[in-house]
């Protein structure tokens, strides 16, 4: 009798899904990285959350290029980069003082960004607008210049039910960092956008 392949619905495998086989196809040369060992964080599997464990301290760590191979995997969609990727570039940005460390990576963050957030993949898409946010709330209105690069699949999505909210959202962000220079550019690329000024 054939086995099935149908898939398992055992809780330990809804809760820890099976990882990317080491020579499976990546979106990015993050996959490559990761299996090689250049990457200094893992996933640890939590009964209930993901987590990631650094092999040293995230402070410590120089972001050039690592923040640049986080950013560049926004477009993977196999786990455990798709979680890896967006968890790590979050971090590094949440870090207090990260703003001296992103600022110089800023023209080699924003392809990769604008990159992920015009992906298919709805999950790629929401990976790419918290991105977004996180970079807004390290380097506030240092973003602005690059506004125009990333701001024109936001229309795309803003109408797209799944990511309608995300959208705003993220856009508040850039509003709030960003003041009335981010606003202008906001408003020319989205008509419809409402100031959260009032």
């Amino acid at each position: 009798m054939a086995k099935s392949t149908k898939p398992s619905n055992k809780l330990s495998d809804r809760l820890n899904p099976k990882t990317v086989n080491q020579f499976g196809k990546s979106q990015s040369s993050f996959g490559q990285l990761y299996n090689n060992g250049a990457i200094p964080c893992k996933l640890s599997h939590g009964s209930v959350n993901h987590r990631l464990v650094w092999n040293e301290s995230p402070e410590s760590l120089s972001y050039d290029p690592l923040l640049v191979h986080f950013a560049e995997g926004l477009v993977e969609t196999q786990h455990p980069y798709t979680f890896i990727t967006k968890a790590a570039f979050i971090e590094l940005c949440e870090i207090p003082g990260s703003v001296d460390k992103v600022l110089p990576l800023l023209t080699r963050l924003i392809p990769h960004i604008k990159l992920a957030l015009m992906s298919k993949d709805k999950e790629v898409v929401k990976g790419a607008f918290e991105a977004v946010q996180a970079l807004s709330n390290s380097i506030k209105s240092h973003l602005n210049p690059h506004l125009k690069l990333i701001l024109a699949p936001f229309a795309k999505w803003s109408n797209n039910a799944a990511t309608r909210d995300l959208v705003l959202s993220t856009l508040h962000i850039l509003e709030e960092h960003g003041h009335k220079e981010a606003y202008q550019q906001i408003k020319k690329k989205i008509p419809t956008y409402t100031s959260i000024c009032g």
